[in-house]
């Protein structure tokens, strides 16, 4: 090869090289205007995050909420129990259930059921209310994810007869409050939010399931037991 031949090579290549560096020169300020201020502002991002917080979890009406995230649909003497949105949500795929058994006598802010998440040691959840256990759901004992497909509905854990219900209700939450109530919680959990948790998310930042796992790895019982209050 004669070396005017490997000088136009160099030339060429060159040449290339400074194309590609005014490109990238001339395209980000373009970027920039296209996009506007957002795009010269990526810190607030997190406070756009914070704000979604409320609506990551279902708070429905006609429902009552304990703070260790179970609630109570009261009706005919009887209530129903469940665990809530935020509970199915940060446990993930719930895989088992120990339920209490029928006649058992349950108290408002005392244990009284178990979770067995994928992946997670076993965590305790409240009751409540203070009164007996009628029923249990066979439906999610023999299918556990239901709690997680519709927990406010199929997937409702046991009936109980309350026996101070109108004294448990003043420790319960109901309607605007409960969605202020679950609000702080969102807060709370997106301020142990990191980016790889963000990259997990779906629809624009709703947290998927096992919200635990994905933020204390070593240990995400202890988490749940933190917001469970057990």
């Amino acid at each position: 090869m004669e070396p005017t031949q490997v000088f136009s090579v160099y030339q060429v290549k060159a040449l290339e090289y400074l194309i590609a560096v005014g490109y990238l020169f001339l395209f980000v300020p373009f970027w920039r205007y296209v996009q506007g201020p957002a795009a010269l502002a990526p810190q607030r991002a997190p406070v756009r995050r914070r704000a979604q917080a409320a609506g990551w979890f279902e708070v429905p009406d006609g429902l009552q909420f304990h703070p260790g995230h179970t609630w109570v649909r009261a009706a005919s003497g009887l209530a129903m129990v469940g665990i809530d949105d935020f509970a199915q949500k940060l446990v993930g795929q719930v895989t088992a259930l120990e339920l209490p058994e029928v006649g058992t006598a349950v108290m408002q802010g005392e244990p009284a059921l178990r979770i067995r998440a994928d992946g997670m040691e076993p965590v305790d959840v409240l009751s409540p209310l203070d009164g007996e256990v009628v029923t249990v759901n066979p439906r999610v004992l023999k299918d556990p994810a239901r709690a997680n497909g519709d927990p406010y509905g199929d997937g409702w854990l046991f009936m109980l007869r309350p026996s101070r219900l109108a004294s448990n209700a003043r420790q319960l939450l109901a309607g605007p409050l409960a969605r202020k109530w679950m609000e702080g919680v969102g807060e709370a959990l997106d301020r142990r939010l990191s980016p790889e948790l963000g990259a997990l998310a779906q629809d624009g930042g709703v947290p998927v399931h096992g919200i635990a796992r994905e933020l204390a790895p070593e240990a995400p019982h202890r988490l749940a037991r933190e917001f469970f209050l057990t």
